[in-house]
């Protein structure tokens, strides 16, 4: 049994946080790709015809039969966009993560980067239809607020919701080395820099709403 324990290291929730990151990026990296070659971005003189809509209609004005049309067609443009990135994601990423996951690696590229894997309940090779099933139950820990995810910080065995829905585990490939990689951690704190960044703007404009308010 000591054996068994010592060959299954769980994988802690910030090297799993990272090497989610690091997939994230190369997903949203192929969206964008495909995003430009089915959707023509907007000239200058459209985005500067957009913004003396938006003008008019914050200052309540009544809109030429142009500019109404510029918006419809705007409004549908970013209709489309929302749909075919959204059908877009959960095509490929949906590929890429159960395509890997079930490889030999039995690893995306950014959990081979920080050396851990998808295994099953005993430590074994998942197959391709588990590896789908794990991504599509990954959507109950986004569902959540996260805390699905938060899961892996605290049950013994450092398992997220959809990881026990799946009936997987993220283990270290090698149960000697279980560190986070120096460079990992520089990415955990440069999220943490850019949270406190984004909580700090949040209150300085709140209080500088209330200031302006206080003042009408």
């Amino acid at each position: 049994m000591n054996q068994i324990a010592m060959s299954h290291t769980p994988a802690g929730f910030w090297k799993r946080y990272v090497a989610y990151f690091i997939d994230v990026v190369l997903v949203y990296l192929v969206l964008e790709l495909l995003s430009r070659l089915f959707f023509s971005a907007p000239g200058d003189g459209d985005i500067q015809q957009l913004r003396s809509i938006l003008t008019a209609v914050q200052n309540q004005q009544e809109l030429s039969p142009d500019q109404t049309a510029l918006l419809a067609h705007a409004l549908a443009s970013l209709s489309s966009m929302l749909v075919f990135s959204s059908l877009a994601y959960v095509v490929i990423a949906g590929a890429y993560f159960a395509l890997c996951e079930s490889s030999r690696w039995q690893a995306t590229l950014g959990k081979h980067l920080l050396g851990i894997k998808v295994v099953d309940a005993g430590g074994k090779r998942i197959g391709f239809g588990r590896a789908v099933g794990r991504f599509f139950a990954a959507g109950l820990s986004w569902l959540s607020l996260n805390i699905g995810h938060a899961m892996v910080a605290w049950t013994r065995e450092r398992r997220a919701l959809h990881d026990y829905v799946a009936d997987t585990r993220v283990e270290n490939v090698d149960a000697a080395r279980t560190h986070m990689p120096l460079w990992g951690w520089l990415i955990v704190g440069a999220h943490a820099l850019l949270f406190m960044f984004g909580v700090v703007a949040v209150f300085a404009a709140i209080a500088s709403a209330f200031n302006a308010a206080t003042q009408i």
